[in-house]
């Protein structure tokens, strides 16, 4: 709380002329007393939710932020804190994203490590003991390789490249397990044109939809650990070596390509199924050719240089994973990553990782990309320098059904963007735009619309840790989810700017929840050109956003600001700062407000609850918005004031407040030599 109160009095400091002393008490109460919602957690009605034939699709952190929308800042707060502390490991930002899906495992990297060297460090050749479990397999019967010898290969390298194989050999079997039921007839292809490009046959078998409750999530999750911890140190054996041997070796397996070359020449690789590529120096190119249906487990670890990556089809970047594991890892360098669909840290039915270690670094890519999981977990993580990030859909932190997708960076004034050029995938509200679906998006499937079939909606976080950042989105983007699903974005810092159309911004649609937490005392931009922004809920769904501080400016064409459509709870607070809101609708529905498009039906009765607060400094407000103005306190408009319904709960709130809830951890470990 002493952070807290510090950010509030910096913000002050730096906006204008002095007001009145900051009130002691905090205003949420009063603010729901006036909204006529006194006794009310945030919640929308949930019985809906309950009832949903996908009730145990929906993932626990979705639930808890729609049972106490009052409480998701807190609750994204510290997750995004949970990030922040794991972003210097690939392997616990793995680990937390399968917690977000639901998998409470536990698999220390130290561990899984210590039984793999058990079993190699009595073995004559410790490469061909990683490399046996492939010969044994139906794919490898027979299989013998041709291995180089201790001069070609020698130690420690040879020790720590079987190492790695040999983690893939119990990886391959947590994939096994992880799968097992699923019927046959199960494809990559059969898998994307369905869940990619959203062609079904009438009642099709198999489909996609009825295979994610049969997933083995733990098994998809504790295979990724391990091979993300033989990955980790194999890259810090890389980095700590003082002098690699000059090495330059290939072997086809049955599994794919191993490449090895710590030349430091620039290489220009073309591979189809990469298993283990290790390059060490130059700048390299890299070509991904379209990989083979029976490829699973693909591995890529790149040392220093300015390296270049492409693929031009589906599934083909190695950390794409369909059905499999995929990891991109590249420790250093001003690298690109050039994609079409399904690349960079994109998981359909399993797991996959990117990691760039540092740089400025360019991620080009269409759809399903940077960060974009089905039925598994994916995640992105990006070190210090100038990024950008440009796609077309469903990309930058989009957590599909039965997903939860991770994309962190950790510094660096970063740019992100989703297009409308070309446009792909048109937008049913705005037919020019293209359904963005990403920047922290969590999305489900409605097959009331198809064949009855639906699917819960998965998780997408988007972190960025530092820096002036700019987001540019189209259609549902930037902490918004759809149908059962939950969306975040965190920006921690900085001055930033916010530009999308449409739902987006947290905003929440159709039995979902999007949150956009902004910490920080940055001087901030948020535009959004049509409505459902800024803290706006539609359908039975929650819309959260919080602004820490700084001199910000906002923009809605209407419904925004603390709105909520349709039994819905839409939460709007800027904590400090001398603010401008800018409302282009005659008719200003925004600020603090609470309706339904239709009467006489049961909806009357269901509560909605629209809050808007900001907590500090000089603002203005529109003059057509005649219910807002500086040291306030509002009711949002009603249709029925003489019948108090629930439905119409809406209010908001001008003043010198301290903000009413935390954003952060109250508490700090305890010292060790602490009493208890």
């Amino acid at each position: 709380m002493h952070r807290l109160a510090a950010a509030l009095l910096i913000a002050l400091a730096l906006g204008g002329p002095a007001r009145a002393q900051t009130q002691d008490r905090p205003p949420l109460p009063e603010l729901l007393q006036r909204a006529g919602a006194a006794a009310s957690r945030g919640a929308p009605d949930l019985s809906g939710l309950d009832a949903s034939p996908t009730r145990g699709q929906q993932l626990p952190f979705f639930r808890a932020v729609m049972a106490a929308p009052l409480d998701g800042p807190y609750r994204v707060g510290v997750l995004g804190d949970g990030v922040r502390g794991a972003s210097g490991s690939p392997h616990e930002l793995v680990g937390l994203a399968g917690a977000l899906s639901g998998v409470r495992l536990r698999r220390p990297a130290a561990s899984a490590m210590a039984a793999i060297e058990a079993q190699l460090r009595t073995a004559p050749d410790p490469l061909a003991a990683g490399l046996a479990w492939m010969a044994s397999t139906k794919a490898g019967a027979g299989w013998v390789p041709a291995l180089p010898d201790q001069a070609q290969l020698p130690n420690p390298l040879r020790y720590e490249l079987a190492i790695v194989l040999a983690a893939m050999s119990q990886s391959h079997q947590f994939l096994q397990r992880a799968f097992e039921r699923f019927p046959a007839g199960v494809t990559p292809q059969l898998l994307r044109r369905q869940a990619f490009e959203g062609r079904f046959s009438p009642f099709e078998t198999p489909d996609y939809r009825q295979l994610l409750p049969l997933v083995e999530r733990e098994a998809v999750v504790a295979g990724m650990l391990d091979l993300v911890a033989a990955v980790d140190r194999l890259q810090a054996f890389v980095k700590n070596e003082a002098a690699l041997p000059p090495v330059a070796w290939s072997l086809q397996t049955p599994f794919g390509w191993i490449v090895v070359d710590t030349t430091g020449r620039n290489n220009r690789h073309q591979l189809k199924d990469p298993l283990l590529v290790l390059d060490v120096g130059g700048d390299d190119e890299y070509e991904f050719l379209a990989p083979s249906d029976t490829h699973t487990i693909s591995v890529v670890l790149d040392h220093r240089g300015n390296d270049r990556y492409a693929t031009t089809a589906p599934g083909a970047d190695p950390s794409g994973a369909t059905l499999g594991y995929g990891i991109l890892w590249d420790t250093e360098g001003d690298d690109r990553y050039q994609g079409t669909q399904q690349a960079q840290a994109s998981a359909l039915f399993g797991a996959a990782l990117l990691v760039d270690g540092g740089g400025s670094n360019r991620f080009v890519a269409g759809s399903r990309s940077q960060a974009h999981a089905i039925g598994g977990v994916a995640v992105l993580a990006s070190g210090g320098g100038d990024d950008q990030y440009t796609a077309q859909t469903y990309s930058q932190a989009t957590g599909g059904p039965g997903g939860v997708a991770v994309l962190v960076d950790t510094g660096g004034n970063d740019r992100y963007t989703l297009t409308d050029v070309p446009l792909v995938r048109p937008s049913p509200q705005l037919p020019d735009r293209n359904t963005s679906m990403g920047q922290g998006a969590g999305y489900g499937e409605r097959g009331v619309f198809l064949d009855g079939r639906s699917t819960a909606g998965g998780i997408g976080m988007l972190v960025d840790l530092a820096g002036n950042d700019r987001y540019e989105a189209q259609v549902f983007a930037q902490g918004v989810g759809y149908h059962e699903g939950l969306g975040m974005l965190l920006d921690d810092g900085g001055s930033d700017r916010f530009e999308a159309a449409w739902y987006a911004m947290g905003a929440g649609v159709h039995d979902a929840a999007g949150v956009l937490l902004k910490r920080g005392v940055g001087n901030d931009v948020y535009r959004s050109t049509h409505e459902m922004a800024l803290g706006s809920g539609n359908d039975l769904s929650v819309g959260v956003f919080v602004d820490e501080g700084g001199d910000d400016e906002y923009t809605v064409g209407q419904l925004g600001l603390g709105h909520a459509h349709a039994n819905s709870t839409g939460i709007f607070v800027d904590a400090a700062g001398n603010d401008r809101y800018t409302v282009m609708s005659a008719t200003c529905r925004a600020l603090g407000v609470a309706f339904l498009d239709e009467w006489g039906t049961r909806r009357e009765t269901l509560p909605s609850l629209g809050l808007f607060m900001d907590l500090g400094g000089v603002d203005s407000y529109p003059a057509h918005c005649v219910r807002a103005a500086n040291d306030k306190l509002w009711t949002g408009p009603r249709v029925w004031p003489q019948l108090d319904l629930r439905s119409e709960a809406a209010a908001g709130i001008d003043g010198e407040w301290p903000l009413p809830f935390a954003l952060r951890l109250l508490t700090r470990p305890a010292s060790p030599a602490a009493p208890r």
